[in-house]
């Protein structure tokens, strides 16, 4: 008898883990991580803004806005998902990195999705297509870190795309030629970001 209660107790637990999907998390999402036209204290008007709701791949995104609100989930090893949520501003892209594990959703400050990554002005730019004044210009500021980057969440797959905001290296508009524009994409190969 104490079998068949333990048994039991196993398919419980194995079928709660099953019903965990991208909107259960999304509704245990702290209130600070939505843009400011969600509203809080109501989990129906939350979920009226959702534009794109992925359940197979684990992938959510808000529309409504001015910019990109999106999340997604990774699968772990040890049965914890990484779940990023990231916001797009007029600057770049504000990620927040939060783990789940066992019906808890716990933010971990210091994770950096993507991994520390080393990147050049020739990832994002083909350099090629700039006239010499603008690749001088455009070299010294990102040697000194002024720029921001746009990262884009995977609906599909597991890999990150990351782009350049070319304006947070200096404003002028038609500095660089949208076709000398590039992104770089971020692998998850065993648990680990490996850059493209």
């Amino acid at each position: 008898m104490l079998f068949a209660a333990v048994t039991i107790s196993a398919v419980t637990i194995t079928l709660a883990q099953q019903k965990v999907n991208i909107k259960t998390i999304f509704r245990m999402l702290p209130d600070d991580v939505f843009p400011e036209y969600i509203p809080l204290d109501d989990i129906e008007g939350k979920e009226s803004h959702i534009s794109v709701c992925d359940y197979k791949n684990g992938y959510l995104e808000l529309g409504g806005g001015q910019f990109t609100w999106e999340m997604c989930y990774w699968n772990l090893k040890d049965r914890r998902k990484l779940v990023a949520v990231n916001i797009h501003t007029e600057d770049g892209s504000v990620i927040r990195t939060f783990f789940y594990k066992k019906g808890k959703l716990q933010e971990d400050k210091n994770y950096k999705l993507g991994g520390e990554q080393t990147y050049k002005l020739e990832d994002f730019i083909d350099v090629s297509q700039l006239n010499p004044d603008v690749l001088a210009k455009a070299k010294k500021a990102f040697a000194k870190g002024n720029y921001k980057l746009f990262f884009g969440l995977p609906q599909k797959g597991t890999s990150l795309k990351v782009w350049l905001n070319e304006y947070s290296l200096f404003e002028e508009h038609d500095a660089f030629p949208y076709e000398a524009l590039k992104s770089v994409t971020i692998k998850w190969k065993n648990e680990k970001w490996v850059k493209q």
